[in-house]
């Protein structure tokens, strides 16, 4: 009996030596990934600064408290350099949640956009979490993880020092689900943002005259893509800020990605819906290649009450009336009016095989697509 006791307290006495060992790697290799992200960003003219990195003391999670962090982005055309402040960030894994990461954001942050616009930002609650990839648990140089959700509730920005309320935003939450394995037809990326009383203050709405009291009811966006994920998908953010005021460099970098993307069976749909005042509109799109590597697919559009949105925004801003009665004789032929969704605009187009059709309508030629032209598109001619 006293050698199973032993035994048991030996293999108990292990455990809590492993469990103590994994949890010190844990914090460890959330403080290094953070570090390594900072050094990494400064790379691309991004500088991240913090006045400490705490390590948690409780078993129970692995955690490191960034104090006092400063992100500072690359100078803007007229100089300025914006910088995002917060006074601390937690980055923690609970031990019965193992495979969630989650970042305990502030709920008061302030924002310097540079040309004396300095704003505060005041959250009701936030909360983000990501979804840890067990694959790549003990690969540092693989990306760790497989998705992720964003949520934050009443959020206010606000200037003249938080005391002149600018925007506020009922809601918004985010999800999204990532395969970077995926092949081609494979889901690589699926994301969702969700945005919910978005409105103006009522200071601003008065002063400029705004229908609708400055309110945007609601914005949805959806994102489909399907693999294969480029390689070089995770140094475009950095080249695309290096070469921001470059459009024909940015155009080199970019066209070769979606290339190959579509030479390994890429494709993609986007949604979106808009709700503002009495109209709402719906959006979306989808993409494909054919064996020529040329794209087809589908875009449609439609929306709802336009009468009695043009005309709010027609007596709210007079001079911009010519312009909006243009526009509606343009899309003449996709109106229809109901009682029930007023004046409803509605266009379902498709391209590909050399056409572009709306509403079963050939309304432009579509030329094919030279992908070596736009990967090496030629120099701007001097003076323009």
């Amino acid at each position: 009996m006293r050698g199973v006791i032993k035994f048991l307290l030996s293999l108990i006495l292990v455990c809590v030596i492993a469990w103590i060992g994994l949890w010190w790697y844990a914090q460890g290799r959330i403080q290094s990934a953070f570090v390594n992200w900072a050094d990494q960003q400064a790379t691309h003219g991004v500088t991240v600064s913090y006045a400490s990195l705490v390590r948690g003391t409780s078993p129970m999670r692995a955690l490191v408290t960034i104090n006092g962090l400063t992100v500072t982005f690359p100078p803007t055309a007229n100089g300025s350099e914006p910088q995002v402040s917060l006074p601390s960030v937690g980055l923690r894994i609970e031990a019965l949640n193992p495979d969630v990461f989650n970042v305990d954001l502030p709920t008061k942050m302030s924002i310097d956009a540079g040309g004396n616009l300095n704003l505060a930002v005041n959250l009701g609650a936030i909360a983000l979490t990501e979804y840890i990839d067990p694959n790549a648990v003990f690969q540092k140089a693989a990306y760790p993880f497989r998705g992720g959700d964003f949520a934050a509730s009443q959020v206010d920005f606000l200037a003249s020092s938080g005391s002149l309320l600018l925007l506020h935003v009922d809601s918004i939450v985010s999800h999204a689900d990532i395969d970077l394995a995926a092949s081609g037809g494979q889901p690589a990326l699926n994301e969702s943002v969700t945005i919910s009383g978005m409105a103006l203050s009522p200071l601003m709405t008065r002063i400029a005259s705004i229908p609708f009291d400055g309110r945007i009811g609601q914005l949805n966006v959806t994102l489909d893509l399907s693999g294969p994920v480029p390689p070089g998908i995770f140094a475009l953010p950095a080249q695309m800020r290096a070469t921001q005021y470059d459009a024909q460099a940015q155009q080199k970098i970019v066209i070769p990605i979606v290339h190959q993307w579509a030479a390994g069976g890429g494709s993609g749909s986007f949604t979106t819906t808009l709700a503002i005042g009495p109209s709402t509109a719906q959006a979306g799109a989808t993409v494909k290649f054919d064996a020529n590597l040329q794209p087809n697919g589908t875009a449609n559009l439609t929306a709802d009450h336009l009468d009695a949105f043009t005309a709010a925004v027609t007596n709210a801003y007079p001079q911009i009336g010519p312009t909006i009665a243009q526009m509606e004789a343009q899309l003449t032929p996709y109106f229809s009016t109901t009682p029930t969704a007023g004046q409803t605009l509605t266009m379902n187009a498709t391209y590909g095989n050399g056409a572009i059709n709306i509403n079963g309508t050939k309304v432009a030629p579509m030329p094919p697509l030279d992908w070596s032209t736009l990967e090496n598109p030629p120099a701007p001619v001097s003076g323009q």
